[in-house]
């Protein structure tokens, strides 16, 4: 079996060691659903147009497992399940760039470019690029591993935990840059830092949303790397607890705690200190 669409769609054999829950696939959908939901509605009241990419992320881990959910029905069917596979890994990458684009923004907002690791621009610029290299192997490995091809599935398997090396490697950076500004902005507040005190827990927020991120992504490492015949691939509540669960904690404290409302907020007391 060299095409995981052979008749119609059907292989011949199982693509999963389980029937994937439609009961948890469903609940996610909609739980993601309405995450994206709701940060489109925060999106454009507070003109935090950076955040679209957050919201394709909602929209693609909701359609991953609405892709799990329907599989249940025939665990040899090729089409949901590489929307499962495609998406669930994809998705994380379009949210970590909202993350990685929060430190640029609230750096140039906060008016403290100089406690900067990077200049903000540069670490939006690489940062985002690091991620659009993991969404790409990631994604292309994922096509890759559901091809009934053993050397295809090799190839795969490798180039995903690629971009999970990456991804991994780019967030440990990232949570270090994050200390840095923070430590120097308090040991060396600026006026706008000084009025509006709230930006502290935008700095922790950022250390959660990372670390959550970071522990997702351990997860898919140890799971590929174990491969279809170890205990984390072939245990579904895994999945949920290590990977739906963290990445929609991410959705709800990225909610609770938009930066929007604090970008909105300084960028108000920026334009009346000016007049």
């Amino acid at each position: 079996m060299n095409n995981l669409h052979s008749r119609g769609g059907e292989v011949e054999f199982d693509l999963y060691p389980y029937a994937p829950s439609p009961t948890a696939g469903y609940a996610f959908l909609a739980l993601f659903g309405i995450g994206g939901l709701v940060h489109l509605c925060m999106l454009i009241p507070l003109r935090a147009w950076f955040f679209i990419l957050f919201v394709l992320g909602c929209v693609g881990e909701a359609a991953g497992y609405y892709g799990r959910a329907w599989s249940h029905s025939n665990i040899r069917n090729g089409s949901p399940y590489l929307i499962q596979l495609m998406l669930i890994l994809a998705s994380a990458p379009l949210l970590a760039a909202t993350i990685y684009m929060t430190l640029g923004r609230l750096v140039r907002a906060l008016e403290a470019e100089e406690h900067a690791f990077l200049s903000p621009c540069w670490t939006t610029k690489i940062y985002v690029l690091i991620d659009i290299g993991s969404f790409i192997t990631q994604t292309s490995g994922a096509a890759m591993q559901a091809s009934g091809d053993p050397e295809g599935i090799k190839t795969g398997k490798t180039i995903v935990i690629g971009g999970l090396c990456v991804q991994l490697g780019a967030f440990a950076v990232f949570i270090v840059s994050v200390g840095i500004f923070h430590r120097r902005l308090v040991l060396v507040p600026m006026e706008v830092s000084r009025m509006h005190d709230t930006w502290r827990r935008y700095m922790w927020m950022l250390y959660a949303v990372s670390g959550l991120i970071i522990v997702r992504s351990i997860f898919r490492l140890a799971e590929f790397t174990e491969g279809a015949n170890g205990h984390l691939y072939k245990t579904e509540t895994f999945l949920y607890l290590f990977d739906a669960s963290i990445i929609f904690l991410v959705v709800v404290i990225m909610a609770i705690l938009h930066p929007g409302i604090l970008l909105r907020a300084l960028y108000f007391a920026a334009a009346a200190r000016s007049n």
